[in-house]
């Protein structure tokens, strides 16, 4: 029996609740209609339009609202719950064993190698990398996860010598009594708070990717970030560990044609090329896919020129942390567009960091996080002394950079905050700032 036919033998007989009817819900539906149609299943949503349009055909299933779905918790025997749903408000009583999700169920059940990426910031990056390291290698190689593609979608096409990598989020892991026998971790910061209520939550969430690791496994993490160290210590597995930190780890890759700007970007290639290396890749592949490999966007992505000033799109960045880094990448930096969503994120010390800044002159501040932050800068010891204005709308934002940005100097855009308070997300955010930018560009 291969290890997919055990996925199924293991859901046959079960009563099962799919609990969410987002891309990952309905690719639950079509698995279960492909391999398993008479599998009796309950679905809920707290959407009534979504739970309406689910295609439920050729399958026995019952259509429940998402209330009336946790009140009959008890009977069912497996729940599988969408990444995105919060459940520390509930009162689970003793019922939280039974939740799983696509991403704990695959890494137990996937009939090939896989390799599972997280990490505050990077794994989107690090992961769509190793992808390509692996097809340079002329593996059979399947990107999923986080990324945007559920794990179930691809799990009919998979044989014994494909790879999968999966990229893994906190939400994915929270529920997750399963490691990837390869894992990378990338770092750790504060982030998603709202949701786990806690950095320890959310901490431990993301330990997911290791603490089911048995000998035989491997786990390739940053060696300088110590919160991660220190997790490990308290919470990491039996797997073997391999620290990482930057390109003299690996000084026969030539990094000379590497596209990704920033150190970071750098330090997180050489985590895939060892995890490429534990997947018996050869070093011709890796260097071929380093000079190959092009960024993802908008991760310190060039957006445009405009009266001599370079403007960056890096709207990936939704902590502190990752603005700094950016920062750090464009050392001609004269102006700051920063703020989103306030999801509570201490920024005390981002404040002193941006008010040492030896580059910037200009710091232009959006809602909601940019009050707080303004204010913070205001106070800091010393104070920032360069010019703060806020604005409303990102258009005022780029309009306050033409005006304040010198000629051949650099305006980034890393708002070191979610994008929720005006935006989907962050690509409909970066999206928005590139057509900004491609307008003003065109003006005469």
């Amino acid at each position: 029996m291969s290890r997919s036919q055990d996925l199924f033998a293991f859901l046959t007989g079960k009563r099962i609740l799919v609990w969410g009817l987002g891309r990952e819900g309905r690719s639950t539906l079509d698995l279960l209609r492909r391999f398993l149609p008479g599998q009796p299943l309950v679905v809920a949503d707290r959407s009534p339009a979504a739970l309406e349009a689910a295609d439920l055909a050729a399958l026995p299933a019952e259509r429940v609202s998402e209330e009336e779905a946790l009140r009959r918790l008890p009977e069912f025997d497996l729940v599988l719950k969408a990444p995105g749903i919060p459940t520390r408000h509930l009162a689970l009583d003793g019922q939280a064993v039974k939740i799983t999700g696509q991403a704990d169920l695959f890494l137990r059940f996937a009939p090939c190698p896989v390799v599972g990426v997280t990490g505050t910031k990077g794994k989107s990056t690090t992961a769509s990398l190793l992808a390509h390291i692996c097809r340079c290698a002329g593996r059979k190689t399947f990107l999923v996860g986080n990324i945007g593609i559920p794990p179930f979608s691809v799990l009919g096409d998979l044989e014994p010598e494909s790879v999968v990598i999966c990229e893994l989020s906190s939400y994915q892991l929270e529920f997750a009594r399963s490691s990837p026998p390869i894992a990378l971790w990338t770092n750790l910061y504060p982030e998603h708070l709202n949701f786990h209520g806690s950095f320890a939550a959310y901490a431990r969430a993301k330990s997911g990717v290791a603490r089911w690791q048995s000998a035989e496994d491997l786990l390739i993490f940053s060696g300088d970030d110590r919160a991660v160290a220190d997790l490990l210590e308290e919470d990491g597995g039996l797997g073997r560990r391999i620290p990482y930190h930057g390109p003299a780890d690996l000084p026969a890759i030539d990094f000379s044609r590497f596209r990704p700007l920033g150190w970071h970007n750098r330090k997180n290639a050489v985590a895939a090329l060892l995890a490429a290396k534990g997947l018996g890749i050869p070093f011709s592949a890796m260097q071929e896919a380093i000079d190959t490999f092009s960024p993802l966007p908008h991760r310190l992505e060039p957006a445009g020129v405009v009266r001599g000033i370079s403007f960056y799109n890096d709207s990936i960045s939704t902590v502190p942390e990752s603005a700094l880094v950016a920062l750090s990448a464009l050392p001609d930096a004269r102006t700051l567009i920063v703020g989103g969503q306030d999801r509570g994120v201490p920024l005390e010390g981002f404040a002193r960091s941006l008010a040492r800044s030896p580059s910037l002159r200009t710091i232009i501040l959006l809602p909601e996080t940019g009050v707080r932050l303004g204010a913070l800068l205001r106070s800091a010891d010393p104070p920032f002394g360069g010019t703060l204005l806020f604005v409303e709308t990102l258009e005022a934002a780029v309009r306050a950079a033409l005006a304040e940005t010198p000629e051949g100097s650099c305006c980034l855009f890393s708002p070191a905050a979610p994008s929720y308070n005006a935006f989907r997300n962050f690509e409909e955010r970066g999206t928005h700032f590139r057509e900004l930018i491609r307008r003003a560009e065109a003006k005469p």
